[in-house]
């Protein structure tokens, strides 16, 4: 079984300009973090942290 959380309510995934939320820029991050997961998987990891542009904790994963 694998499990996901990530929350998604950081200044990471809004507009850098307006500070507004945007479904672009928080697709971006998520995706970005995603990415990491993946690496993560692939070298044989079974849990992590996921972490934003920022440096905030976002969520955890595990497999």
């Amino acid at each position: 079984m694998f499990e996901l959380k990530l929350k998604t309510g950081g200044s990471a995934f809004r507009d850098p300009y307006t500070g507004e939320e945007d479904e672009w820029y928080e697709a971006r991050e998520i995706a970005r973090i995603m990415d990491k997961v993946r690496d993560d998987l692939l070298a044989g990891l079974d849990h992590g942290v996921m972490m934003d542009t920022n440096g905030n904790k976002v969520g955890e994963w595990r497999r």
